[in-house]
């Protein structure tokens, strides 16, 4: 017993342990709330009481790092529907202050970080609302995500992407989205936040010009080095002009992808040069490592992919991304010399969450899903050490109805299914669980989807909230 005891003393102290970052402001412990789409809110504009609420739980729940969901630089740009925004108004300033305060005041205060992002070709029109069907979304090329390669992949694509994305051309339209990102980050730093993570994953806009499906003969932009991959020109501008624009102690992180998990896409050879050369440049405090598109939803849908050393439903996401950064860590320098390292998926037990640590797969974890249902996971369950190891897991759980869902709309584990609907049932059943913290109401593991579509969704999003939505966009 006392083995046991000590055993769970030493987790618990492995994972408490503070990190200095390169711009030296030091993480209080190793667990980072990762970005989750809160689901709250219709059609962008910025943060509302429900976020406050939810905001308020997480930073009372004991976490290092709190990563904001999606904050979209142009609010015609959306990924879902519910996305926050930065408009050009007077409130804006005001309302991030505000949520930031929320997260400050608190006894634990932890680190508050804005995750700024653009979709890209991956913006919907018809499911977003926020802009003409027929108005088409942006990217380095003229394209549409593809869902499957079946006909129901094909009706879907045309449906929730009606036209083709506009190739961007001009490179005064790109300096302009180069703006919006730094302009987004000095917004935060004013508000107060102590960071931003700069979203170059996932196939939105960032990494589709990363990418050589995406982006098959890129041009070079103005103002950038020579000695600058031509690929990473954008992400060059966006982060040197945020470290110009910040202060030393402002956190600069980015989100990158180890895999697209697409054929043609960037594999893990061309990710490990691009983190290298990413870290090279001294500007980065952070780095999260992710993978996969819309096309293929490693990030969102650990069952999307299977690891090449097991089949096993606990190690798929884990084993492919730790497998990435457990063997970049030992060719880059440690924090605080070098960015912390963030790994995020599949990390939902203390022995992964310590065995990650101690073997060099990451810095920071970062967990997403297990955090909408238990806001105060970090001082409830994994770091309280009167909780045994076996107990300290907190995955693994079933979303009743979500199999008869992914049946209905395409979604099931055949060769033509659509992997996005897997991966979006089970992201809007946790916005719902969001929603419910932000109206005060506990979480409730035992949810049936179709119930959560209908009170969560349709009753307190569109019935209750349109009117608030349209109100907002008037005013």
């Amino acid at each position: 017993m006392r083995g046991q005891t000590n055993m769970v003393l030493d987790d618990v102290r492995a994972i408490s342990q503070p990190l200095a970052l390169p711009n030296g402001v030091v993480v209080r412990n190793r667990l980072v709330k990762a970005a989750m789409a809160e689901g709250i809110g219709l059609g962008g504009g910025t943060p509302r009481k429900g976020h406050s609420n939810l905001y308020n739980e997480w930073a009372k729940g004991g976490w290092g790092i709190i990563i904001s969901g999606n904050v979209q630089i142009d609010s015609r740009h959306l990924a879902s529907p519910h996305d926050l925004t930065l408009p050009s108004h007077s409130s804006t300033l005001k309302a991030y202050t505000k949520l930031a305060s929320t997260v400050h005041e608190t006894a634990t205060s932890p680190l508050l970080v804005m995750q700024i992002s653009h979709p890209g070709l991956q913006s919907s029109s018809t499911i977003n609302l926020s802009r003409w069907p027929w108005e088409a979304a942006i990217a380095p090329c003229r394209d549409r995500p593809t869902v499957s390669d079946g006909p129901i992949g094909w009706i879907w694509s045309r449906a929730v992407w009606p036209v083709k994305s506009r190739q961007i051309v001009k490179s005064d339209e790109w300096l302009e989205i180069v703006k919006k990102f730094i302009d987004g980050a000095v917004l935060a730093e004013k508000a107060g936040w102590d960071g931003v993570q700069v979203h170059s994953a996932h196939g939105y806009l960032l990494a589709e010009y990363l990418s050589p499906l995406t982006n098959p003969r890129p041009k070079p932009l103005p103002n950038v080095p020579d000695y600058i991959p031509i690929r990473l020109h954008l992400l060059y501008l966006i982060l040197k002009g945020i470290q110009d624009n910040t202060s030393k102690s402002f956190i600069k992180a980015v989100k990158i992808n180890c895999s697209d998990f697409v054929q043609g896409g960037i594999d893990e050879k061309q990710a490990t040069q691009i983190v290298k050369t990413l870290i090279s440049w001294s500007i980065l405090d952070i780095i999260e490592i992710s993978g996969g598109t819309y096309s293929s939803p490693a990030f969102a849908s650990p069952e999307s992919i299977k690891s090449p050393s097991s089949t096993s439903s606990r190690s798929t996401r884990q084993s492919l991304f730790a497998h990435f950064t457990s063997t970049l860590l030992p060719f880059i320098p440690a924090s605080p010399n070098g960015p912390a390292i963030l790994l995020t998926g599949g990390l939902h037990d203390r022995n992964l969450i310590v065995s990650s640590l101690k073997n060099k797969a990451c810095d920071l974890v970062g967990i997403g899903r297990p955090a909408c249902l238990y806001p105060h996971l970090p001082s409830k369950i994994i770091l309280n050490e009167n909780i045994s190891d076996e107990q300290a897991r907190f995955g693994g759980y079933n979303i009743p109805g979500s199999k008869l869902m992914k049946f209905i709309l395409g979604g099931s584990d055949t060769k033509n299914s659509i992997k996005l609907v897997g991966a979006g049932i089970s992201t809007m059943w946790h916005e719902w669980q969001l929603c419910r913290i932000g109206r005060g109401v506990e979480p409730d593991l035992n949810m049936h989807w179709l119930k959560g579509l209908i009170v969560e969704e349709l009753w307190y999003e569109v019935i209750l909230g349109l009117p608030v939505k349209l109100w907002r966009s008037w005013t």
